[in-house]
């Protein structure tokens, strides 16, 4: 018991033992946070901060890591862990005028780097670096289920993965089971391969960019494509889910329950557009507590106008606040050219004062174009390690090496297209299709011949076994537009021998 007494021994401190001093680490690594930041090719990087910094500090250093020019379409998502009401962890968008250890509360600090505006047409984006981070994402969203596809669509959109990793078909070093490991979608059929296999020659001369653009060009046209979706319910009590894209607010449903259980499935997979809500029609957004209201102007003939106003009910407010911010956010980003200004603070202002303050894709498009455009290398991950492809990104003469077309004699590089071509042409897309298609290699210009053929010939394909299904398809009116042309090109790869002989 040593109560009320005590030593120091002051000629023992002053000898300076090692063994005995505190170590005390350098105050900078005192004042540092350490953000773990995961990326859609499966790689993560660390990130060491200082305490009090800001969102934008930590986006600014995941930009230049990946060295991307077109970083106003990408954000950081991490799990909310302290939101009262919440049943389930929420994923959050960070803040870039916010510190990010108030919005994270505590470590470990792990965000996500993904796509957050996803762009209306592939062809504005400059990039071909964007565009693979976009389609990274998209395949990413198919295989979580967050974009739910058809059989036959989820075939097509396969077949351009499997051009852009392995490259043109080639049976001799391809084989006959060189897709038997193929995971595309969740719950794909035992032939999916094979179904992928049949399609996959129809590609020839495709580039990796070309593929990847394709596939963008397809996935753009479902309805849950860039779509973050809330749960709510309407003034009926009905539940819904509602979200907000590049042309405006879109409210789905889920199916009816079915048998005895009473339990609504509100998983991508299960539901289905009734409203869509452009936003030349919307008029205010707002949202109270749990209340959250868009205000909308129809017209019922030429001078007659029309103000309704439609009311959900959020499960709570965060999730409230968190829907209006991501309209107020799509709607600035997409619509005007530049963000407006946050209203001055007032002694008695009620409500949010949040705006979106980065820029709006208009000015990204702008500042792109101002830019001297530099070929930069990057390496495409890939589903087998052994078909990774290396791209030079940029303008007119880049080079693409495609490991899976090198021989070991010939060490060749073919040419990349350049996309941008069809943005900013003066001549319109014809005259820059036509260029292109110029100084395009033979297998390429034979391929775009080929597909030409199919299109002219489509009518005679009816008389071929399996094509009246097809067509069958595409009058049903339960059939979405995409998976009509999915199960076209699918029942022409199919019996193009019977259909259309071509001569090669």
């Amino acid at each position: 018991m040593r109560f009320g007494s005590g030593t120091y021994n002051v000629r023992d401190s002053e000898g300076l033992n090692p063994d005995t001093l505190i170590r005390q680490q350098p105050s900078s690594l005192q004042r540092t946070i350490s953000c773990r930041v995961f990326f859609l090719d499966g790689t993560e990087h660390q990130f060491s901060l200082p305490r009090q910094a800001r969102g934008g500090e930590l986006l600014d250093r995941v930009y230049e890591y990946l060295e991307i020019v077109e970083r106003d379409y990408f954000g950081l998502q991490f799990l909310s862990l302290l939101d009262p009401g919440e049943e389930t962890q929420q994923k959050k968008w960070l803040d870039a005028d916010k510190s990010i250890r108030k919005q994270m509360i505590c470590p470990p600090y792990n965000l996500y780097f993904r796509v957050k505006f996803y762009v209306s047409d592939p062809s504005k984006l400059v990039e071909e670096y964007t565009r693979y981070h976009l389609f990274l994402q998209l395949r990413k969203d198919i295989l979580d289920v967050r974009l739910p596809i058809s059989e036959n669509t989820a075939i097509l959109l396969a077949s351009y993965v499997v051009q852009s990793e392995f490259g043109d078909f080639s049976a001799e070093e391809h084989g006959e089971n060189y897709l038997d490991g193929l995971v595309f979608a969740p719950h794909q059929p035992v032939d999916f391969g094979e179904r992928v296999a049949a399609l996959h020659p129809q590609h020839v001369g495709m580039m990796p960019a070309d593929a990847e653009f394709a596939f963008i060009e397809h996935a753009k046209r479902l309805d849950l494509y860039g779509v973050e979706l809330f749960e709510c319910r309407d003034i009926v009590d009905s539940t819904l889910a509602v979200g907000a894209n590049a042309f405006g607010i879109i409210v789905f449903a889920p199916e009816p329950p079915t048998g005895r259980s009473r339990t609504v499935d509100l998983s991508p997979s299960k539901l289905r557009k009734i409203s869509e809500f452009p936003w030349s029609c919307i008029m205010k957004i707002s949202f109270k507590r749990k209340q959250f209201a868009i205000e909308i102007r129809t017209m019922i003939d030429d001078q007659t106008e029309k103000d309704s106003v439609l009311t959900f009910h959020c499960f709570s407010s965060p999730a409230c606040k968190a829907l209006w911010k991501s309209c107020v956010e799509h709607h600035t980003f997409f619509r005007l050219i530049a963000p407006p200004v946050k209203p001055p603070k007032g002694l008695f202002n009620i409500g949010s004062r949040f705006r979106y303050s980065g820029r709006t894709e208009f000015q990204t498009m702008e500042d792109v174009k101002r830019r001297v455009r530099a070929d930069r290398p990057f390496v495409r991950s890939s589903s087998k390690g052994s078909f990774a492809r290396h791209t030079f990104a940029g303008g007119s003469g880049t080079r693409s090496t495609d490991s899976s077309r090198i021989s070991s004699n010939e060490g060749t590089a073919v040419d990349s297209p350049d996309l941008s071509a069809r943005v900013y042409s003066a001549e319109g897309p014809a005259a820059a299709a036509a260029a292109e298609a110029a100084q395009a290699r033979p297998t390429r210009a034979t391929s775009w011949a080929r597909r030409l053929l199919f299109a002219s010939a489509s009518a005679r394909t009816a008389d071929a076994p399996g094509a009246s299904a097809a067509i069958d398809a595409t009058s049903t009116p339960t059939t979405s537009r995409l998976d009509a042309e999915a199960d076209c090109e699918v029942v022409l790869a199919l019996h193009k021998s019977t259909s259309l002989p071509v001569e090669r």
